[in-house]
């Protein structure tokens, strides 16, 4: 599965309140990716996580992520763009599921 698919996959399952299965995702396609060794892949992946888990920050992420040796998506042509998106949809879950892996309230942070 390419990284773009992976990425497409977490983002969709955070929004929807998926953490278990975003964390999942990021975690298999990271072991891969250190198997098959693809350094800046994996290391992308252990990002994502770490800001599941709330070791830092969105704003931290987006200065990682805006360093372009993470450019690894071919077909994304508007690199900081995309990551722009995917800082803040995982901003927004963040702050709508209070997520701080493993703990997270999947029925939202009261606003029903």
């Amino acid at each position: 599965m390419n990284t773009e698919d992976v990425i497409e996959i977490f983002k969709a399952s955070v929004v929807n309140g998926d953490v278990n299965g975003a964390y999942n995702i990021l975690e298999k396609n990271m072991k891969l990716y250190a198997k098959k060794g693809l350094k800046e892949r994996e290391e992308f992946m252990q990002y994502l996580l770490n800001a599941l888990k709330g070791e830092i920050t969105p704003e931290d992420l987006y200065k990682i992520y805006s360093d372009e040796k993470y450019n690894i998506f071919p077909y994304i042509r508007n690199y900081k763009g995309y990551i722009f998106s995917l800082v803040d949809t995982i901003k927004y879950a963040i702050n709508r599921y209070n997520i701080k892996y493993p703990e997270f309230d999947a029925k939202r942070c009261n606003d029903l």
